[in-house]
This record gives structure tokens, C-alpha cells and sequence, in this order.
């Protein structure tokens, strides 16, 4: 493992202990979670910070594209038992791993394709670091600000739009989309005219420097999302450069429209 690598994962360690620390009323239900049910610690810590608002918007429905193993699946099911899941991802293994942790859930379905705005295979860049794993080529400063991710292999993936499983991903309650699908977001939305529709709110991964080519930037999903009733609601989270600081990338929360 590298050195900065190393550096990363031991500052969120000591993040993570910090905000077990600030909600110690939380400390048996995440380590419950955490050791029996295998939740990401990770993601429940991040969705925890914002139970307030998640636990109030009356979210029935999660559809997870760009799912990786079922870390922030795993973190929503914990905080919100009863909602119906649908997750997405397209390496193999991944999605290999993802079902095996939602076995036993029958609220739960994966599909093993990649989301965006067109049918056929897509050549894919499946990363050493799988959450790295992206539809785009990774670019110099990617690689700069995060040597671990520098390892790739090219393979094939089924491509699909949201709009095929738009009817059968309905369910419950409101729907959360969540994309986090390392630069290929704007493709995923594209490929989702008809489902957009039916869902309430949408977190979803943007960047403000290019880490991938040719990715759209903050800006352009800001663009298209407004442009279809959407409203920019703030962020969950941010990713900041462990070289300088600027920050690179933050999960946007846009809220639909109510008349």
C-alpha cells in the first residue's frame, strides 16, 4: 500500500472516530450494524450526519446506480429498514460481492450493466481500486492526487439506459437516485428522460476539475438537472485534493420542484 494511500485511509480513521465521538448516543446502533450486519462504516457515518433530513423525506425507494459492493446501500438500509432497493453495477466482481451481501433481503435487486444513454457494450476501465472503476479514462491529476489508482484494466460491459427498468423500479414512498458513476453521471441522467419523472430527489456525484475525460462538470448537471425541474439543495459531502486542498468533487443533492 502506498505511502499516500496509507495517509488518506488514517486521516478518514481519525474522521471517523471524531464523528463517533460527536454522536455517542449513536455508538451502540453503529457498532451493532457495523459488526453484525456488516454495514460500511463509512457510508453509515455520512448518512447518519444527515438522518434528519433522510429519516423526514419520506424515502421509500433507493435506486443506487454505480453501486459498487453495497457500501451506501447497506447504510440506507440501516437507517431506513423498509425501503426498496434497486442497484446497479456493471464490474463483475462488484456486482458478484453486492449480491452476496443482499442475499437474504427481498427488498433488494441488482442488475450487472452499466447505466447511460445508449444499448450495446461499453469498453470499461475497471480500476485496481474498484470505486475508481469508470466508463472514462482516468486523467493526470486523478492519478496524481490519488496514486492508488493508477492500475487499470479495459473490459466490456452491457450498456443499458434507466429508462429500460423504468418500470421496474418503481416502489414505494418517494424515490432517491443516487449516480455515483466516476464522470459518467450526465449519461446516466440522460439515459433516465422517462424515469426522472417519478423521482423526488437526486444525489448525485460532481466534480469541479476534471478527474476523468471528457466527464461533465458541475456546472453541466447542474444545467440539465434544473432544466427538468430539479432544484440545486446543497451537498452531502466533499472530496478535497490530499495535495493542496481544492476541492475536487461533492455528492449535489437536487430536490424536484413543487408547485
Amino acid at each position: 500500500m502506498s505511502r499516500g494511500r496509507v495517509a488518506v485511509l488514517a486521516g478518514k480513521a481519525w474522521s471517523f472516530l471524531l464523528d463517533v465521538l460527536r454522536q455517542p448516543s449513536f455508538i451502540p446502533f453503529i457498532a451493532w450494524h457495523v459488526a453484525v450486519r456488516k454495514v460500511h462504516l463509512g457510508e453509515l457515518l455520512k448518512v447518519i450526519e444527515y438522518r434528519r433530513w433522510l429519516l423526514g423525506a419520506g424515502i421509500g425507494t433507493l435506486i443506487d446506480v454505480g453501486a459498487n459492493k453495497g457500501q451506501f446501500a447497506s447504510a440506507i438500509r440501516a437507517l431506513l429498514p423498509d425501503v426498496r432497493i434497486f442497484a446497479f453495477e456493471p464490474v463483475p466482481d462488484c456486482h458478484r460481492a453486492l449480491a452476496e451481501a443482499f442475499r437474504a433481503d427481498s427488498a433488494f435487486s441488482a442488475y450487472n450493466v452499466a447505466l447511460g444513454d445508449g444499448h450495446g457494450h461499453l469498453e470499461f476501465f475497471q480500476n485496481a481500486f474498484t470505486k475508481s472503476s469508470s466508463a472514462l479514462a482516468m486523467t493526470d491529476l486523478h492519478v496524481q492526487a490519488f496514486p492508488w489508482t493508477g492500475s487499470s484494466t479495459r473490459i466490456q460491459v452491457e450498456l443499458r439506459r434507466l429508462d429500460d427498468y423504468a418500470d421496474a423500479v418503481g416502489g414505494r414512498g418517494r424515490t432517491l437516485l443516487k449516480i455515483d458513476t466516476q464522470g459518467y453521471e450526465l449519461e446516466v441522467l440522460k439515459g433516465a428522460s422517462r424515469t426522472l419523472d417519478r423521482i423526488d430527489y437526486i444525489l448525485v456525484e460532481t466534480s469541479f476539475v476534471p478527474l476523468y475525460e471528457g466527464q461533465a462538470n458541475f456546472r453541466d448537471v447542474y444545467a440539465f438537472l434544473t432544466g427538468r425541474g430539479f432544484e440545486y439543495a446543497g451537498s452531502f459531502e466533499q472530496m478535497m485534493s490530499p495535495l493542496d486542498g481544492t476541492v475536487l468533487q461533492a455528492d449535489g443533492l437536487f430536490v424536484r420542484s413543487r408547485p
